[in-house]
């Protein structure tokens, strides 16, 4: 049996996040090998009622990667997993810890936060997701699986002693996009570029499977719609007080091309609050505009596999945008537009402020269909190679 240990922020509501385990274990049942999979986050966690996979605790990882009657491979699953720290990590946990955020500058000319948070959260590695096989007594081989880093800071390689080569020991590093693998290089750190594994959600998730997994206001508001609506998101730092100016550029829409508009937040953790930007779009929305609030990785799939287009700043939204060639409009986000640039369709690769949503809108609905779906082959066959050589590693064939 393959013990494959997978680790990452599975552990809260934050859609790309949870749809990293859902796909790599799809793909890694594709081998035909047998396979003991385990999930772990920083704390224990259900959201299964969500569509996402338990997790047990960052403890409970560590005994795993150090149980000497079993050997172990671990696979980072993907996101921004370098830059992340201890520190960052409770915040988003600990809702009394996120209070000293706003203090955080003037703590750190006194003390070091990741190492006190390090120690808040038992960790036993300098970074969270950072580490290779040396570190563990039980542990094969640790792959880096779709990760992202086009803002990781320039700090990080100064702060945290021996991380370059932590890094260039990792047994399979895979990035993402062409500014993560620039900004590595730039460290003497080699990687492998391929697509987010999410790509590869359509090919295990088709329109029909979704449909029996999605609640019934979603389904109904699909089959009523029949693809004559945008499905739109923003997280709440980049609508905060633009909300009225998005709603009039989401009516010019409803009004010119007679397009209704959908709302629903596709992160609620920490740093994202898709939800309470939305709260403050919708009311000035016009025509039969839906806010769908309360929703699953399903329902968040389905709405974008069957919109018209979908417009926002998750790179998650728009990659299930991709899987399903459907059209989309990326709103300024570095890591987004990172995406874009690396694997969108050529009139869409990159992402447009706030004020071109519509102008950006209309070329987007404009793109031939057989262009989405040839970006969309060429991310599959990108991918599925990656998989391949992580099987190599994982069992040897």
């Amino acid at each position: 049996m393959n013990k494959i240990l997978i680790i990452g922020a599975f552990d809260r509501f934050n859609y790309g996040d949870l749809l990293f385990p859902i796909i790599i274990e799809q793909q890694l049942k594709t081998y035909g090998q047998p396979l003991d999979l385990a999930y772990f986050g920083m704390v224990d966690s259900d959201l299964s009622d969500l569509g996402g996979k338990p997790t047990q605790n960052i403890q409970a990882f560590y005994q795993a990667c150090n149980d000497g009657s079993t050997r172990a491979n671990i696979i980072v699953a993907g996101g921004e997993a370098i830059a992340v720290t201890w520190n960052s990590l409770l915040v988003a946990l600990n809702e009394k810890y996120k209070l000293i955020r706003r203090y955080q500058h003037h703590l750190e000319k006194f003390m070091d936060l990741n190492k006190w948070a390090k120690r808040k959260l038992k960790g036993q590695t300098m970074l969270p997701f950072v580490f290779n096989k040396t570190d563990f007594k039980s542990v094969d081989h640790v792959l880096f699986n779709s990760l992202g880093g086009s803002e990781i800071p320039e700090e990080i390689f100064t702060k945290v002693e021996g991380l370059k080569q932590k890094l260039k020991n990792v047994d399979y590093f895979s990035v993402r996009d062409t500014v993560t693998q620039q900004n590595l290089k730039d460290k003497g750190i080699d990687t492998n570029l391929y697509p987010d594994s999410a790509i590869l959600m359509s090919k295990f998730y088709p329109n029909e499977q979704l449909q029996g997994l999605v609640s019934i206001a979603i389904k109904r508001f699909v089959e009523e719609k029949k693809g004559k609506y945008v499905f739109f998101q923003i997280n709440r730092n980049h609508a905060k007080q633009k909300e009225e100016r998005i709603a009039s550029l989401l009516n010019a829409i409803y009004e010119q091309t007679g397009t209704d508009i959908c709302l629903c937040p596709i992160g609620k953790a920490s740093n994202h609050n898709d939800d309470e930007a939305l709260q403050l779009v919708f009311p000035h929305l016009k025509g039969e505009a839906q806010f769908f609030n309360e929703v699953t990785v399903w329902d968040i799939m389905y709405l974008i596999a069957n919109a018209r287009c979908y417009i926002g700043t998750s790179l998650h939204g728009a990659i299930t945008a991709m899987s399903y060639a459907i059209p989309y409009v990326g709103i300024n986000v570095k890591k987004l537009n990172s995406y874009l640039s690396t694997w969108g369709v050529e009139r869409l690769k990159a992402v447009v402020p706030i004020e071109q949503l519509f102008t950006q809108y209309q070329i987007a609905i404009d793109v031939p269909k057989q262009d989405l779906l040839e970006s969309k082959r060429r991310q599959f066959a990108a991918i599925e190679e990656s998989f391949d050589r992580m099987a190599t590693c994982l069992f040897g064939t």
